[in-house]
């Protein structure tokens, strides 16, 4: 492991592990709201990141900040955890991606009882995140969801026909070992584009769901289980993505959609959740219907909207562990707006070059998108990482996002893993 942000020194004196937390949050805004929470809230926040150019390594909240030298894939990622969880002498970890969550699972009881994994059960977890076995649940509790199977299902001799056009093509299981599609989202609006895509993914189309395409902004829920109960909910629509056909919301307005929350909580109860979880839907706003998309097991994307409008979602999901006689809830503000900036002008560019779009949604002029995206400097839409008593990480963050403007790829600066 390799130290970004030692720590200070009489770290170890008059403190209370058990408010020592190892939060490995990457490079995102994702991590560094994590991090701000849960300090903010009087803990001790030990940052792992990916890089030197990890925002929560140049943040005031973070105790200390580390760099791994195993990947969560790798064979000494277990000892090098524990090394550093056992060094640092913290009561809990705390992961943001699924792919840490899925690695640290497997490895739980190296760890617990003594230091406590935020991470929700093996069960739980691969339910949640075979979309798949999300389509059936959904059917089965009557959750509003899109007609689908899995692509190797769909292109068997006489299925052709099974799905109506247009559809979407999603990797299935993100957490396997296998192929998974080069794109989040593809979309086939004739027989010869779905051909296409199935080309590209063939050899591993039993890993691909393909469901029919339902029009409507995404909404993301973010909900705290707590004793079998929703203690506390967040939820955004994403007013713009990048890529523009199916990435991360770079831009969200934070909501409440009663009965698309109903759904979610719904769902998470059928899977005997507890703790943090994000249920993404497809909403549509003239009439208010809405169609499930898949559930994250983790902190969503947006977490830095949620926790603007009041969801201390990281500090309270600790305190359900440590000290949930304390949890309070907290009033959630509708109609903030919020924008990962790098994010935001790759998504002017796409909007301006002629990116794809989803089906039916309809291309904003040029003028008018370079408008909007400058409309959004002020004070009424706040950026993702700024802020006044922590400004550092938003300067790493800009000189990232130079770099990276123009950008077409998913992997652009501020999205999640």
């Amino acid at each position: 492991m390799r130290v970004i942000k030692p720590l200070k020194k009489g770290y170890s004196d008059h403190r209370d592990r058990n408010c020592c937390v190892l939060a490995i949050v990457g490079d995102t805004q994702v991590g560094l709201w994590v991090v701000r929470s849960l300090a903010r809230n009087g803990l001790t926040v030990h940052a792992i990141v990916g890089s030197e150019h990890g925002q929560a390594a140049h943040s005031r909240f973070s105790a200390s900040a580390w760099v791994l030298e195993s990947g969560p894939s790798s064979t000494g990622f277990g000892d090098e955890m524990e090394e550093l969880a056992r060094k640092l002498d913290v009561g809990s970890i705390m992961p943001v991606s699924e792919g840490y969550h899925n690695a640290l699972i497997d490895i739980r009881g190296r760890f617990e009882p003594d230091i406590y994994l935020f991470s929700p059960s093996r069960e739980c977890f691969d339910k949640a995140t075979d979309k798949d076995y999300m389509q059936s649940l959904c059917s089965e509790l009557g959750v509003p969801v899109a007609r689908g199977m899995r692509l190797d299902q769909l292109m068997t001799d006489g299925k052709g026909n099974a799905l109506c056009f247009p559809l979407v093509l999603r990797t299935r299981k993100q957490n396997i070992k296998g192929g998974k599609a080069p794109w989040k989202a593809a979309y086939a609006e004739t027989e010869e584009q779905l051909y296409k895509l199935y080309e590209q993914v063939k050899d591993f189309a039993d890993n691909v769901i393909v469901q029919e395409y339902h029009p409507g902004v995404e909404d993301h829920v973010q909900i705290l289980m707590h004793e079998g109960k929703p203690f506390m909910v967040g939820d955004y629509v994403g007013e713009h993505h990048m890529p523009l056909a199916g990435g991360v919301t770079v831009q969200r307005v934070s909501c409440h959609h009663e009965g698309l929350v109903a759904d979610a909580v719904k769902l998470l109860k059928a899977l005997n959740w507890q703790g943090i979880g994000g249920v993404q839907f497809h909403y549509d706003p003239e009439n208010g219907k809405h169609i499930f998309l898949e559930i994250n097991p983790r902190f969503i994307g947006g977490l830095p909207t949620v926790i603007m409008a009041g969801f201390e979602a990281s500090f309270l999901l600790w305190q359900s562990h440590f000290e949930p006689e304390k949890m309070r809830k907290s009033n959630y503000r509708l109609g903030l707006r919020t924008r990962i900036l790098g994010g935001d002008a790759n998504w002017m560019f796409g909007m301006t070059r002629g990116d794809q779009l989803p089906p039916g949604q309809k291309r904003i002029g040029k003028l008018r998108t370079v408008a909007t995206f400058l409309w959004n400097f002020g004070p009424w839409t706040r950026d993702d990482s700024f802020l006044w008593n922590d400004p550092k990480p938003f300067f790493v963050d800009f000189r990232q996002m130079v770099k990276k403007l123009g950008s077409q790829a998913f992997d652009i600066i501020g999205n999640p893993e």
